[in-house]
């Protein structure tokens, strides 16, 4: 019986140890690093800086000819700053301006002179270029328009 209570214990005292080395394992290897709370909410408010200034792209001024009932040449002289979504995105403004012009042109030319002088016509003209940017590169780009230059003649 000797032997028996000698392996008995010997089994006994490996399950500990195992159980002990599995306890440490756990608390301290397998944890991962505390994360520096300090440098992660600097980097938070990095990002969110970032995304809250958002800078215009901004387009050469360009002429539209409008369509006119009468028998003087009416027409559009147009300069405007496009504002995306984020800083990401003001490359594919740049690389896209002629849509940004053509879009300008066809909506621009469907409206009467008299529209465009009034704040609604501005409104409309604007929502009309973001609606077909937007539709054109198959992704919202165009966050606000701001018209920098506009005269209707």
């Amino acid at each position: 019986m000797g032997k028996l209570q000698n392996i008995l214990v010997l089994i006994n005292l490996v399950v500990v140890l195992a159980g002990a080395g599995l306890v440490f394992y756990s608390h301290k290897i397998i944890k991962p690093e505390p994360t520096n709370q300090v440098a992660e909410e600097e980097k938070l408010k990095a990002e969110a800086l970032e995304k809250a200034q958002v800078k215009p792209v901004p387009m050469k001024k360009f002429v539209v000819n409008l369509h006119s009932k009468e028998s003087r040449l009416r027409y559009l002289d147009v300069e405007m700053n496009i504002l995306p979504f984020d800083n990401a995105q003001a490359e594919i403004i740049k690389a896209n301006e002629y849509i940004f012009k053509d879009v300008v042109i066809e909506v621009a030319s469907h409206l009467v002179p008299d529209e465009l002088d009034t704040l609604s016509g501005k409104i409309l003209l604007e929502n009309k270029i973001k609606k077909q940017v937007n539709t054109k590169l198959g992704q919202p780009v165009v966050k606000q328009i701001y018209f920098s230059g506009f005269v209707v003649q």
